[in-house]
């Protein structure tokens, strides 16, 4: 029905395996924002502009999608090492790195990724909760 019109990821990073909505914007098309994304509470007052999406992967053009999460982890010598190793043997992809809170005894850090699909993000989540160094890890949305 609105096959035409041009389709964008918000920054909120919706990965294939999250449910999906499409916002319609007159003029600009439609921008894709996983359903627990908080920018979305900004249309809750008008409905005529939610769309129903749906994933639609080409197999044969694989393409990273952009997660952030949020990593708190001991602040030490190593432990950064210790998460970016985690990452990158799972596959994934560091696109940055922000350190939001370091303190004598743990460092916060936002992490933008780049991952296959919920699965892969999910994969490595587990790892970082895996290792000693690392108190929490958890996605994050926008």
């Amino acid at each position: 029905m609105r096959g035409d019109l041009p389709v964008s990821f918000a920054a909120d990073g919706a990965v294939p395996g999250d449910r999906i909505v499409g916002i319609l914007t007159p003029g600009q098309g439609i921008t894709i924002y996983p359903i627990h994304a908080e920018a979305l509470k900004a249309f809750d007052e008008e409905p005529e502009r939610w769309i129903d999406v749906t994933w639609d992967i080409d197999e044969d053009n694989a393409q990273r999608f952009p997660p952030k999460i949020a990593v708190t982890a001991l602040n030490e010598p190593g432990s950064l090492a210790q998460v970016a190793a985690v990452i990158g043997e799972a596959d994934g992809n560091i696109d940055n790195i922000k350190i939001t809170k370091q303190v004598p005894d743990y460092a916060e850090m936002v992490i933008d990724l780049e991952v296959w699909d919920l699965t892969h993000l999910n994969e490595i989540l587990a790892g970082l909760r895996a290792k000693d160094v690392v108190s929490s890890a958890v996605r994050v949305s926008g």
